[in-house]
């Protein structure tokens, strides 16, 4: 391995990266000079982007001194925008891919001659860097970090979208040290941490998944991994999940992008919970306020899309010409647009970005890791296999006590509850599906998923009452408003009839863990 290449990166306006403010910030020490450079890069791939799929990015890129080969993985998903990726590079005569140095690497992908052979373009990218050195010191210096002030853009076929990003790398010291200079920049200039690589862009560009709001990914835990390592893997997928779809919601607007970044909060709230027995940090109550002050300014927003779309749409389609259903749907889309609007702003704001910013931080560097000499620091060693099972059974314990195993008998609040816990357990389950036989586990989450379905079907039902009885509703409205309140209240026993049916089913289900 050439080696590891530890980077955090934020995205920032045109005008910013040019400011003297951003000059200013970065404390340059007297007489040094930046370097320019122009960077042109090809990224290759297979048709069906068998790279991609195996977190392997690959480029060829021509600089002012000649060709330059790069190998990239995945590695540790980011954090607050931090990345630590393996790298392997290789300078090259000419503008042609070198396949011996492909296998040097010694990933498996390139163990394939016949893929070796199919790769082609698929993207590339035009860069004008500025290049800054930053330290403490020469030779001897504790700290070292890279800033690259990126301007330029990533074009695949007809298709292209700028690039306007700063890079900041580590090469000697520690990861609190981006993070430190990250926060100077952020609070001199407006810039945000920013979670996917050009080679990222560049593949959702070309699959034309640019602005497509992206589900969650569990990450793979391995039985060795510490308690300490599963925390940072899984609370890393949680932010990821966050800033891809902070992405998509600020360029398109688009309500599911919201939905999604409160799925991710929710999932590192449950990570918290699930992880609260090692996580001794003074911090945490701060984390938590972050994390529902967040979720207050997405809910509105994710509410009057579901009202809209699963409460009114519904009855409109059954009555097309209904002029106060129409008035009402109207009502309810300015509504929801209003709600949007107010989600993209507290999005945009700088507070979130130093919320995301300061959730990384806590995640790589916080003080929950504990002294090396501390008795907690011996639980965050321990393997997460010891760890995960027991506390994905107490999650399971508490959904039981709290269903009774009679959902039909629960007020809508509790049914309501039942529900919060049964995500709960989801999120706890998916975060360690990779510790048990998956034919197990899936069986077991899926039963899950359906009845966490309809009793939100429910939930939904109960939450547009007040709603639908508002004194705003006059008129057309009004009626159109009773005619929607009436069609759904008639659902509600056939659906607490199904989630009785799915309870059943769901407990019928032996749990992953205790199976051979």
């Amino acid at each position: 391995m050439d080696g590891q290449e530890i980077e955090l990166k934020l995205a920032i306006r045109p005008e910013d990266l040019a400011s003297s403010a951003l000059r200013s910030c970065l404390r340059l020490p007297s007489g040094s000079q930046a370097r320019c450079r122009h960077l042109e890069s090809t990224y290759f791939d297979t048709p069906d982007m068998a790279l991609a799929q195996a977190g392997i990015a690959l480029r060829l890129r021509v600089t002012e001194t000649g060709h330059v080969q790069t190998v990239k993985t995945a590695g540790s998903t980011t954090s607050g925008g931090l990345f630590t990726r393996s790298e392997w590079e290789a300078p090259l005569e000419r503008f042609a891919l070198d396949p011996e140095h492909l296998k040097s690497t010694r990933l498996p992908s390139f163990d394939d001659d016949s893929l070796i052979a199919r790769l082609e373009p698929v993207f590339s990218t035009a860069i004008e860097r500025e290049v800054l050195h930053l330290s403490d010191g020469g030779e001897e210096a504790d700290w070292e970090i890279e800033v690259a002030l990126d301007l330029g853009h990533v074009r695949a076929g007809a298709l292209s979208t700028d690039i306007c990003e700063i890079e900041l790398e580590l090469r000697r010291g520690k990861p609190e040290r981006l993070f430190s200079l990250a926060r100077r920049i952020m609070e001199t200039v407006p810039a945000r941490p920013l979670v996917a690589s050009k080679s990222e862009r560049g593949y959702r560009l070309a699959m034309g998944r640019l602005t497509t709001p992206q589900k969650a990914k569990a990450p793979t835990l391995h039985p060795g991994l510490t308690v300490a390592e599963a925390f940072q893997s899984i609370a890393r997928s949680c932010l990821d999940h966050l800033l891809v779809n902070e992405h998509c919601l600020l360029t398109t607007g688009q309500g599911e992008a919201i939905h999604q970044m409160r799925v991710a909060l929710r999932r590192l709230r449950s990570a918290v919970k699930v992880f609260r027995p090692v996580l001794d940090s003074p911090r945490l109550d701060e984390v938590k306020a972050d994390l529902r002050w967040l979720l207050a300014h997405l809910g509105p927003a994710r509410d009057a899309e579901v009202f809209l779309a699963e409460i009114v749409e519904p009855v409109l389609e059954r009555h097309p010409g209904n002029d106060g259903l129409v008035a009402l749907r109207q009502h309810w889309q300015s509504d929801r647009d209003a709600k949007v609007a107010a989600a993209m702003e507290a999005v945009q704001s700088r507070r979130f970005a130093a919320l995301v910013l300061g959730l990384g931080e806590w995640v790589e560097t916080g003080d929950w890791l504990g002294r090396p000499d501390a008795p907690r620091k011996r639980k965050l060693d321990a393997p997460i296999a010891e760890f995960a099972m027991p506390r994905l059974g107490k999650a399971v314990r508490r959904l039981i006590a709290e269903a009774r195993d009679s959902l039909g008998r629960l007020s809508p609040e509790e049914q309501h509850q039942v529900r919060i816990n049964c995500k709960q357990v989801r999120y706890a389950g998916e975060f360690f599906a990779s510790l048990v036989p998956r034919k197990h586990m899936k069986v077991f989450l899926a039963e899950l998923a359906e009845l966490q379905d309809v009793l939100g079907q429910l939930n939904d039902i109960a939450v547009a009452g007040p709603k639908l009885s508002g004194k705003h509703m006059t008129g057309p409205k009004a009626k159109a408003a009773g005619l929607v309140a009436g069609w759904h209240q008639a659902r509600r026993p056939a659906l607490t009839a199904e989630a009785e049916k799915a309870w059943k089913r769901w407990r019928a289900c032996p749990l992953p863990w205790q199976e051979n």
